[in-house]
Protein backbone atom coordinates (compact mmCIF):
# COMPACT_ATOMS: atom_id res chain seq x y z
CA UNK A 1 0.00 0.00 0.00
CA UNK A 2 2.84 2.41 0.84
CA UNK A 3 4.27 2.23 -2.70
CA UNK A 4 1.01 3.04 -4.43
CA UNK A 5 0.18 5.68 -1.82
CA UNK A 6 3.59 7.25 -2.40
CA UNK A 7 2.84 7.51 -6.12
CA UNK A 8 -0.60 8.99 -5.42
CA UNK A 9 -2.49 6.03 -6.90
CA UNK A 10 -4.65 5.73 -3.79
CA UNK A 11 -5.10 7.78 -0.67
CA UNK A 12 -7.28 5.23 1.09
CA UNK A 13 -10.99 5.26 1.79
CA UNK A 14 -10.54 7.82 4.57
CA UNK A 15 -7.50 9.56 6.00
CA UNK A 16 -6.93 6.64 8.37
CA UNK A 17 -8.51 3.58 6.70
CA UNK A 18 -7.75 1.59 3.57
CA UNK A 19 -10.40 -1.21 3.66
CA UNK A 20 -8.16 -3.91 2.14
CA UNK A 21 -10.94 -6.51 1.84
CA UNK A 22 -13.26 -4.21 -0.15
CA UNK A 23 -13.75 -4.58 -3.89
CA UNK A 24 -13.05 -1.95 -6.53
CA UNK A 25 -15.67 -0.62 -8.94
CA UNK A 26 -14.51 -0.09 -12.51
CA UNK A 27 -14.96 3.70 -12.26
CA UNK A 28 -12.47 3.79 -9.39
CA UNK A 29 -10.05 1.50 -11.22
CA UNK A 30 -9.94 4.01 -14.08
CA UNK A 31 -8.62 6.62 -11.64
CA UNK A 32 -6.02 4.20 -10.28
CA UNK A 33 -4.89 3.28 -13.79
CA UNK A 34 -4.43 6.88 -14.93
CA UNK A 35 -2.44 7.62 -11.78
CA UNK A 36 -0.37 4.48 -12.42
CA UNK A 37 0.28 5.69 -15.97
CA UNK A 38 1.43 9.08 -14.72
CA UNK A 39 3.76 7.48 -12.14
CA UNK A 40 5.21 5.22 -14.84
CA UNK A 41 5.81 8.11 -17.24
CA UNK A 42 3.03 7.25 -19.70
CA UNK A 43 1.51 10.24 -21.48
CA UNK A 44 -2.25 10.33 -21.11
CA UNK A 45 -4.63 11.45 -23.83
CA UNK A 46 -6.99 14.39 -23.60
CA UNK A 47 -9.82 12.40 -22.07
CA UNK A 48 -12.14 13.37 -24.89
CA UNK A 49 -15.41 11.45 -25.16
CA UNK A 50 -14.82 7.85 -26.25
CA UNK A 51 -18.49 7.03 -26.83
CA UNK A 52 -19.23 5.25 -23.56
CA UNK A 53 -22.94 5.85 -22.96
CA UNK A 54 -23.02 4.80 -19.29
CA UNK A 55 -20.58 7.23 -17.63
CA UNK A 56 -22.42 10.55 -17.91
CA UNK A 57 -23.57 10.53 -14.27
CA UNK A 58 -20.02 10.53 -12.95
CA UNK A 59 -17.73 13.45 -12.10
CA UNK A 60 -15.67 15.08 -14.82
CA UNK A 61 -12.50 13.57 -13.29
CA UNK A 62 -13.92 10.04 -13.45
CA UNK A 63 -15.21 10.48 -17.01
CA UNK A 64 -11.83 11.85 -18.09
CA UNK A 65 -10.00 8.91 -16.50
CA UNK A 66 -12.29 6.36 -18.18
CA UNK A 67 -11.85 8.08 -21.54
CA UNK A 68 -8.07 8.29 -21.07
CA UNK A 69 -7.65 4.58 -20.41
CA UNK A 70 -9.76 3.90 -23.50
CA UNK A 71 -7.50 6.25 -25.50
CA UNK A 72 -4.47 4.33 -24.23
CA UNK A 73 -6.00 0.99 -25.16
CA UNK A 74 -5.96 -0.14 -21.54
CA UNK A 75 -9.71 -0.73 -21.66
CA UNK A 76 -12.02 -1.61 -24.49
CA UNK A 77 -15.10 -1.34 -22.28
CA UNK A 78 -17.50 -4.14 -21.51
CA UNK A 79 -19.06 -3.48 -24.93
CA UNK A 80 -18.21 -1.00 -27.68
CA UNK A 81 -20.40 1.64 -26.00
CA UNK A 82 -20.42 0.68 -22.30
CA UNK A 83 -17.79 0.76 -19.58
CA UNK A 84 -19.98 -0.66 -16.74
CA UNK A 85 -18.53 1.74 -14.17
CA UNK A 86 -20.32 0.27 -11.16
CA UNK A 87 -19.28 -3.34 -11.80
CA UNK A 88 -16.50 -4.65 -9.59
CA UNK A 89 -13.17 -5.32 -11.30
CA UNK A 90 -12.53 -9.05 -11.60
CA UNK A 91 -9.11 -10.68 -11.32
CA UNK A 92 -9.21 -11.42 -15.05
CA UNK A 93 -10.05 -7.81 -15.91
CA UNK A 94 -7.30 -6.58 -13.59
CA UNK A 95 -4.80 -8.88 -15.31
CA UNK A 96 -5.75 -7.40 -18.68
CA UNK A 97 -5.61 -3.83 -17.35
CA UNK A 98 -2.13 -4.36 -15.89
CA UNK A 99 -0.81 -6.28 -18.90
CA UNK A 100 -2.07 -3.63 -21.33
CA UNK A 101 -0.67 -0.81 -19.17
CA UNK A 102 2.75 -2.45 -18.90
CA UNK A 103 2.73 -2.77 -22.67
CA UNK A 104 2.53 1.05 -22.82
CA UNK A 105 5.37 1.72 -20.37
CA UNK A 106 9.11 1.80 -20.65
CA UNK A 107 10.42 -1.14 -18.70
CA UNK A 108 12.61 -0.41 -15.71
CA UNK A 109 14.10 -0.26 -13.26
CA UNK A 110 15.00 3.25 -14.24
CA UNK A 111 14.46 2.32 -17.88
CA UNK A 112 17.60 0.16 -18.09
CA UNK A 113 17.40 -3.04 -20.12
CA UNK A 114 13.92 -1.99 -21.22
CA UNK A 115 13.54 -4.56 -23.95
CA UNK A 116 15.05 -7.44 -22.01
CA UNK A 117 12.73 -6.98 -19.05
CA UNK A 118 9.54 -7.75 -20.98
CA UNK A 119 11.04 -9.99 -23.65
CA UNK A 120 8.82 -13.03 -24.16
CA UNK A 121 6.35 -11.87 -21.57
CA UNK A 122 4.26 -8.79 -22.33
CA UNK A 123 2.67 -8.88 -25.75
CA UNK A 124 4.44 -12.07 -26.76
CA UNK A 125 2.80 -13.88 -29.64
CA UNK A 126 5.29 -16.67 -30.23
CA UNK A 127 6.18 -17.67 -26.69
CA UNK A 128 4.45 -20.50 -24.85
CA UNK A 129 3.91 -19.24 -21.34
CA UNK A 130 3.65 -21.77 -18.54
CA UNK A 131 1.79 -21.18 -15.28
CA UNK A 132 0.53 -23.13 -12.29
CA UNK A 133 -3.06 -21.86 -12.26
CA UNK A 134 -5.50 -24.69 -12.83
CA UNK A 135 -8.57 -22.49 -13.18
CA UNK A 136 -7.77 -20.26 -16.18
CA UNK A 137 -8.26 -22.83 -18.95
CA UNK A 138 -12.04 -22.96 -18.57
CA UNK A 139 -14.52 -21.55 -21.03
CA UNK A 140 -15.22 -18.59 -18.75
CA UNK A 141 -11.81 -16.99 -19.33
CA UNK A 142 -11.24 -15.04 -22.53
CA UNK A 143 -8.27 -15.74 -24.77
CA UNK A 144 -6.78 -12.33 -24.00
CA UNK A 145 -7.48 -12.74 -20.30
CA UNK A 146 -5.77 -16.12 -20.26
CA UNK A 147 -2.65 -14.71 -21.90
CA UNK A 148 -2.62 -11.64 -19.64
CA UNK A 149 -2.87 -13.85 -16.54
CA UNK A 150 0.03 -16.01 -17.74
CA UNK A 151 2.12 -12.94 -18.59
CA UNK A 152 1.64 -11.20 -15.26
CA UNK A 153 2.32 -14.50 -13.50
CA UNK A 154 5.77 -14.55 -15.13
CA UNK A 155 6.42 -10.94 -14.14
CA UNK A 156 5.48 -11.71 -10.52
CA UNK A 157 2.74 -9.07 -10.54
CA UNK A 158 0.19 -10.99 -8.43
CA UNK A 159 2.88 -11.81 -5.90
CA UNK A 160 1.80 -15.45 -5.80
CA UNK A 161 4.15 -18.21 -4.81
CA UNK A 162 4.78 -20.55 -7.74
CA UNK A 163 2.89 -23.22 -5.77
CA UNK A 164 -0.40 -21.27 -5.94
CA UNK A 165 -2.72 -23.11 -8.32
CA UNK A 166 -5.89 -20.98 -8.14
CA UNK A 167 -6.23 -17.55 -9.77
CA UNK A 168 -10.03 -17.14 -9.38
CA UNK A 169 -10.45 -15.14 -12.61
CA UNK A 170 -14.14 -14.30 -12.07
CA UNK A 171 -13.70 -13.17 -8.46
CA UNK A 172 -13.73 -9.45 -7.71
CA UNK A 173 -10.26 -8.19 -6.87
CA UNK A 174 -9.77 -6.74 -3.40
CA UNK A 175 -8.12 -3.44 -2.59
CA UNK A 176 -5.31 -5.37 -0.88
CA UNK A 177 -4.60 -7.44 -3.99
CA UNK A 178 -4.87 -4.34 -6.20
CA UNK A 179 -2.22 -2.65 -4.07
CA UNK A 180 0.10 -5.65 -4.38
CA UNK A 181 -0.41 -5.90 -8.14
CA UNK A 182 0.07 -2.17 -8.73
CA UNK A 183 3.22 -2.02 -6.59
CA UNK A 184 4.70 -5.08 -8.30
CA UNK A 185 3.79 -3.74 -11.75
CA UNK A 186 5.30 -0.33 -10.95
CA UNK A 187 8.55 -2.11 -10.10
CA UNK A 188 8.81 -2.99 -13.80
CA UNK A 189 8.60 0.66 -14.88
CA UNK A 190 10.56 3.87 -14.61
CA UNK A 191 8.67 4.55 -11.38
CA UNK A 192 11.41 2.43 -9.81
CA UNK A 193 14.58 4.54 -9.77
CA UNK A 194 17.68 3.27 -11.52
CA UNK A 195 19.95 1.34 -9.17
CA UNK A 196 17.12 0.22 -6.89
CA UNK A 197 16.39 -3.48 -7.17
Amino acid sequence: VDCIKMHGITTGVTATTYEPASNIPRWQMALYLTRFATAAGVTLGSGADQDFTDISGYSAAIQTAINQIKQLGVTTGTTATTYSPDDNVTNEQMAMFVERMLGKTVAGPGGTDANATYSGKIGATTETLTYNYGDIDTGGVTFEGHNAIAEIYHLGVPGHAKTVTSFSPAAAITRADMATWMANALAHTNARPAGVW
